[in-house]
């Protein structure tokens, strides 16, 4: 193992576990409210990656012609994705904040009060679905790696990753671009297509070389 892989490092979330993530927002809560809630919030951040403070305060005029318009409080740069159909379905259905007489420019925020209150909300309402779900270290920043990880193993650059994560690529660098089995493969293929081009070429020069000679 390369030594800048720990035991402790991080790992991305597996498809079983986001399933079973995604199930336990159907069993959490007293009310539709709050489960539509915790299914929208997941699949935020499973789709974009972004930090649970711009989940939580994002607003709606950000979805805009199938596509979803990011900007971290972190870089404050823009970067657009697209909307993912199964995170436009859950967002259309999430009802209107409580307390926010009918109509809201947030998604999961009324608009009164400190942002930090629907951040902590939000983030309650997280820890209930990751407890149901029993998915073990199961937290908000794990889907930021998991998206990271996806994305370098399908061949993204280190600046492709830092801009939609909202990060430098320096901490890409650091904290994303570390060995997975995935990305291992990838370079594993890259390599053998290399001496195995290599080898056809060797082999082609000795054929040749023989029949030179005879």
């Amino acid at each position: 193992m390369p030594k800048n892989v720990k035991p402790g490092d991080t790992e991305p979330y597996t498809r079983d576990e986001v399933a079973r993530i995604l199930a336990a927002c159907d069993v959490i809560g007293r009310s539709a409210y709050e489960r539509l809630r915790g299914r929208a919030l997941v699949l935020l951040l499973r789709y974009t990656a972004l930090r649970i403070g711009d989940v939580a305060t994002l607003a709606k005029d950000r979805i805009r012609n199938g596509e979803i318009y990011l900007m971290t409080t972190k870089t404050g740069k823009v970067v657009k994705l697209p909307l993912i159909e199964e995170l436009r379905r859950a967002l259309e259905v999430l009802p209107t904040p409580k307390n926010a007489n009918g109509k809201s420019k947030y998604f999961f925020w009324n608009g009164v009060g400190v942002d930090r209150t629907v951040i902590r909300s939000a983030e309650k309402t997280l820890r209930a679905v990751f407890d149901a779900s029993g998915v073990k270290r199961a937290h908000c920043h794990r889907f930021r790696h998991t998206l990271a990880t996806e994305l370098l193993e399908n061949g993204a650059t280190l600046e492709d990753v830092s801009e939609i994560l909202g990060n430098s690529p320096a901490v890409v660098r650091k904290h994303y671009a570390k060995w997975t089995v995935g990305r291992q493969a990838r370079i594993t293929t890259l390599m053998r297509s290399v001496f195995d081009t290599q080898k056809i070429h060797k082999d082609n020069v000795v054929a040749t070389y023989f029949e030179s000679v005879n």
